[in-house]
Parts: C-alpha cells; sequence; structure tokens
C-alpha cells in the first residue's frame, strides 16, 4: 500500500493506493478519493470511466459504434481535479452529500443545528426543498462572503424512533 501526504492550506489529504491482480473487470474502472480536514472533516470526489457513443448514431449498440474509454491516467487526472475543486468550495462535506447533512439536520431533536457548506449543489437545494414539504422544517440561509461558503440552520422536527428498544 502507497501512502501519500501532503498539505494543502488547512486540509492534509493521504493518498491511499492499493492494487488487486485477481479482479474480473468487465470493462469498467474508477477512482474514489477523500481528503479529510485537520478537523476531522472527510470530503470526497468520485471519477469513472465513461465511454462516448458515435454523436450521429447515439447509441453503443455496435463495437464499431463504441469509442475507447478514457486511459486510467486522464480519470485520476480528473478525480485529482475534482477533489481539488470540492476542497476550493468549502464546507463540511462535499456538494455530493449535502443533501444528506441536510436530512440529518431536519431530523434531530427540536434544537437548533448550524452547519457550513460550500455552494449549494442541485441536489441539495432539491433535497431542501423535499425537506420542508415533508418534514416542515425550514432552514435559514445565509452566504458567508469572507469565506465564499454558506451558513444554513435549522430547528429540527424532533423525529423519534418508536421501534426502537429502550434499555
Amino acid at each position: 500500500m502507497l501512502v501519500v501526504a501532503f498539505l494543502i492550506d488547512s486540509y492534509q489529504m493521504s493518498i491511499f493506493s492499493l492494487i488487486i491482480t485477481q479482479v474480473n473487470f468487465q470493462g469498467g474502472y474508477g477512482i474514489s478519493l477523500v481528503a479529510e480536514t485537520t478537523s476531522g472533516c472527510l470530503i470526497s470526489a468520485e471519477c469513472a470511466a465513461n465511454y462516448t457513443a458515435n454523436e450521429e448514431e447515439g447509441d453503443l449498440s455496435d463495437d464499431k459504434n463504441q469509442k475507447a474509454p478514457m486511459l486510467p491516467e486522464d480519470i485520476g487526472s480528473q478525480g485529482a481535479m475534482m477533489l481539488l475543486e470540492e476542497i476550493k468550495q468549502g464546507g463540511v462535506v462535499d456538494s455530493t452529500h449535502q443533501g444528506l447533512l441536510f436530512i440529518l439536520c431536519a431530523l434531530c431533536p427540536e434544537d437548533v443545528s448550524k452547519v457550513r457548506v460550500g455552494k449549494l449543489s442541485t441536489y441539495g437545494i432539491k433535497t431542501l426543498r423535499h425537506i420542508k414539504d415533508f418534514l416542515g422544517v425550514q432552514f435559514d440561509i445565509k452566504p458567508d462572503p469572507t469565506t465564499g461558503t454558506v451558513i444554513l440552520t435549522c430547528v429540527g422536527c424532533g423525529y423519534k424512533n418508536f421501534a426502537r428498544k429502550v434499555s
């Protein structure tokens, strides 16, 4: 296992590489990168090989229409650039996991939750709308111009799991 660590601003990033030799590849491959901040926040990015179709035909049904997948080196570079972009945006989670964070804040006890995220993703905005519709929890959204992040606060709905056994 190869471990490389370097520092980007307040983020300490470790890259772990594990090579598996006996795998039955089905024509696809990708990379998942995770950076951990000095305060313990995890920021991730993923990239996978994609196949492009013939622009005129628009499908991948024939072998003659199918183009070659991206090179592994290109996927690694693209994944690293995506991770650096997520780090640049700031916040406590990456844009992929914003929705999960918002749901957890909305379901928490009736107390104030305050989180800082980078630029709101489309999925995050849709999740906020669903939370308002289904749980009746509304987030107060305030941009922070000094850091370029967004601060969201809400009061949780106080959801309780009544199926859980009390010990």
